[in-house]
């Protein structure tokens, strides 16, 4: 089996990398502070960033930051403290989930991690910039955010970083068994991660050389000025080789004195992978801020800085939340509702309230509960199902033949279960409007219609042969001698009289049970599923012994 990773490796090794990015570590001179100086450079547009050295152009942003309104709540933050597998990627989509179904406007990844499965990343980075629209996506890099960790803090909207965090590093590792044969060449890999990184530094306005030195190492870049403007630039140096004028003490390069553009020094040298510190990031403009991490509430810091009215709600991975994810997945919900169905069958056509009724409100309670739970079934969306269900109950009980009653009780009942496979916000009507919406919309509604057609299949066997079921006999009474049934129960013996072909007067409503008057004796009846309403006249199909079953005559 082929493992790709996107690793980091060791520790020392990180760091090493990292040394070998600061400014200064191929012998130029060394960075100066991003401070600005006392007078705006006259050629540097009003809202540049200044530094000592020049000015960079303002980012440019493919997607505008989401705005956070002035009184911040709710917003939560997703733990991201593992490496990155599967399982991460699945609860982060079911949290993604409930955020959103809670109308969040701020999510917060809070990440610890050195990396983990490539492809993985892939998914995640292309889950956060295609299902979180409208709500702003924030990678905390508490500790670390290495490899596909680096990924996905680059697919949020907006990083920010504690005072020792660091972030870069995503160079393809592969792991592959002797005598495996490899599906996709290593290069044909780092070219799709390159592209993820330049896709994501175009969308949120970082600089595209850098963000893609974070994956090859076989790039260089520089730090180049306009002579004339003192414009700033991260360059690749293969773009700028011969165009620039080159410092002295870097005579390999060939130099071009008579160029508009001079460069100051190499920032990421050929060979090494970009590796920023807090303050390297914040400098080179990926970083919007750096903020403390107290050890007693290391988000109290970061909730001031959004200004929340209140704390974050931390989602943790717990075992009721690993619970309601099986609940609600694709196999448990066909599941839950073919019992629902056909248990509710299954006691529609026996005497009284008994097993196959309560297991049908177990599966039903389940089935709504876990929507609940997860945001995805809102109060409303429940009190209209409920409304079906009642409608539905007075047109069996109640009123005679299926009007408007019933009718409408089946169309409350269908939106409902269809509103409870949407993640919509409670402010939002039930229609899937994102990707991670459809897919979720698609999965429940494939779920449902498989235990829809398993459950009609099996009623349709159950309507020939309950009787003979062992699991039906159960609740339906066996067949005594005739003796003995007239002994212990003298009604049961006029029942057994009762043979198939005889006329009975239907003289309560039998919706599927009810009763049928043969001559001076009243007895329980039941159709096979047909509305027989009191007064008609009714044919004996068959006799159960404690009851007959009959049709229309």
């Amino acid at each position: 089996m082929v493992l790709l990773l996107c690793a980091a490796g060791s520790l020392t090794g990180a760091l090493a990398r990292g040394a070998a990015t600061k400014p200064g570590a191929t012998g130029a001179p060394a960075a100066s502070a991003a401070t600005a100086p006392t007078t705006h450079p006259a050629a540097a547009p009003p809202n540049a960033k200044v530094t000592d050295e020049g000015w960079f152009a303002t980012a440019i942003r493919q997607r505008e930051l989401p705005p956070l309104p002035k009184t911040l709540t709710p917003a939560f933050v997703i733990p991201v403290r593992e490496p990155i597998s599967e399982k991460t990627r699945d609860a982060i989509e079911r949290k993604l989930i409930r955020c959103r179904t809670a109308g969040a406007k701020l999510i917060v990844l809070d990440m610890d991690t050195w990396g983990g499965d490539l492809f993985v990343g892939l998914d995640i980075a292309r889950l956060l910039k295609t299902d979180a629209e409208g709500t702003r996506v924030v990678c905390y890099v508490r500790t670390r955010a290495i490899s596909a960790g680096s990924m996905i803090a680059l697919a949020c909207d907006e990083i920010v970083m504690a005072p020792v965090g660091m972030l870069g590093d995503c160079g393809v590792v592969m792991t592959i068994p002797e005598g495996v044969k490899l599906v996709m060449p290593p290069d044909k890999q780092e070219t799709v991660v390159r592209a993820e990184f330049e896709e994501s530094a175009k969308m949120h306005g970082y600089s595209r050389a850098l963000a893609k030195s974070m994956v090859d190492d076989d790039l260089e870049v520089w730090l180049v000025r306009d002579k004339n403007t003192r414009e700033l630039r991260h360059v690749l140096a293969e773009d700028y080789r011969g165009k620039v004028t080159i410092p002295p003490g870097l005579s390999e390069i060939e130099s071009n004195p008579k160029a508009d553009w001079e460069m100051l020094r190499i920032v990421v040298p050929k060979g090494k992978l970009l590796t920023m510190t807090s303050s390297q990031a914040l400098e080179y403009g990926f970083a919007s801020a750096i903020v403390k991490a107290p050890l007693g509430d290391p988000l109290a810091d970061l909730a001031k800085h959004f200004r929340l009215a209140g704390k974050f709600e931390v989602l943790e991975d717990s075992w009721s939340e690993e619970l309601v994810d099986i609940l609600t997945s694709g196999i448990v919900t066909s599941l839950l509702f073919f019992g629902l169905v056909i248990c509710t069958y299954i006691e529609m056509h026996t005497p009284g309230f008994g097993l196959f009724g309560t297991i049908a409100l177990i599966c039903l309670g389940l089935l709504i509960g876990s929507r609940y739970l997860t945001g995805m079934a809102q109060w409303w969306e429940i009190a209209v199902f409920i409304l079906g269900l009642v409608l539905l109950a007075v047109e069996l009980f109640i009123t005679p033949g299926f009007g408007v009653a019933g009718t409408l009780g089946i169309i409350f009942c269908l939106v409902g279960l269809m509103a409870f496979i949407v993640p919509n916000a409670p402010d939002k009507l039930p229609l899937p409007s994102s990707e991670l919406a459809w897919s979720v919309f698609q999965t429940g509604a494939a779920a449902m219609g498989i235990g829809l057609l398993a459950s009609v299949a099996a009623m349709i066997l159950l309507a020939r042969f309950l009787p003979d079921v062992p699991v039906a006999n159960w609740v339906i009474l066996k067949p005594a001698p005739a003796a003995a049934a007239a002994m212990s129960n003298p009604a049961l013996a006029g029942i057994r009289a009762i043979g198939p072909g005889r006329m009975g007067v239907v003289t309560a409503i039998c919706r599927p049970a009810g009763q049928v008057r043969f001559g001076e004796a009243i007895v329980e009846a039941v159709t096979e599923g047909e509305y027989i309403p009191a007064g008609t006249q009714v044919k004996v199909i068959r006799n159960e012994s404690n009851r007959v079953v009959v049709t229309r005559a």
